[in-house]
Formats: structure tokens, C-alpha cells, sequence
């Protein structure tokens, strides 16, 4: 029996949330846990213990929380996947790694993110 891999959705807005994460549970492999208030979020992954955090907030929030996650112990080898609010035209690719973290520029198809969330958790094919 495989157990589905769990994931901490961290973002300000329900609705995006609510989108990656429908799309998320119709894979079935996966068990969602979302958190709105970035005060909550590092205890909620300690209390989640996720396979993966998918983190959508501004700027210097987010750099906070992957910090946070960092630093922690618990929490330190979970992959952080960063939905980013970057747009240069230089950074308007499908993905890539940015000092050390995955990331999205946005915007992002959803399919690029089930995509990278199975590639993180699941290896390439």
C-alpha cells in the first residue's frame, strides 16, 4: 500500500489555494494541508511533517518561510517550491532553481506545477 505524500499549501489567497489544491487531489497521490497566515505556517508544517511545501506569498514573506523552514530541524530536507511573483523577462521560464530553491516565475499554468510537484516528489520519468 503506497501512502499518498503530503503537502503544506502556504498563500495569502483561498483561491489559489483552493485551485493547486483540487488539482492536486484529483492525481491522487497527494494529501493537502493549506495555511493562509504566514505567522501559523512554520508551525503548521512542524505539526503537517509535509514531503513538500508550496509557498505563494510576497516577496520578503516568503523568503522568511523558507528560511524559517531552513533552520528548523524537523523540516530542514523538506523541498520548498516557490510560486514566484518574479517578471523580468529573464526570469519568465517555466521553472528553475534560484539560490537554492525551486521556483515558478509567474504566472504558471497549473499543469506546470502538478508537473513539478510529481518531478520533486516522485523523480523523473
Amino acid at each position: 500500500m503506497k501512502f499518498p505524500k503530503k503537502i503544506l499549501l502556504i498563500d495569502h489567497e483561498p483561491g489559489v489555494t483552493r485551485l493547486i489544491r483540487r488539482a492536486l487531489e484529483r492525481a491522487g497521490k497527494y494529501l493537502i494541508r493549506e495555511e493562509h497566515d504566514d505567522k501559523l505556517a512554520l508551525n503548521t508544517a512542524r505539526w503537517f511533517q509535509p514531503d513538500l511545501i508550496l509557498v505563494d506569498t510576497a516577496g520578503q514573506t516568503q523568503l522568511d518561510i523558507e528560511r524559517e523552514v531552513n533552520s528548523d530541524t524537523t523540516l530542514r530536507d523538506t523541498p520548498v517550491l516557490s510560486l514566484s511573483s518574479l517578471r523580468s523577462e529573464s526570469q519568465m521560464v517555466s521553472g528553475g532553481i534560484l539560490s537554492g530553491y525551486s521556483f515558478f516565475a509567474a504566472p504558471v499554468r497549473v499543469e506546470e506545477v502538478l508537473h513539478g510537484v510529481d518531478e520533486l516528489l516522485f523523480g523523473k520519468d
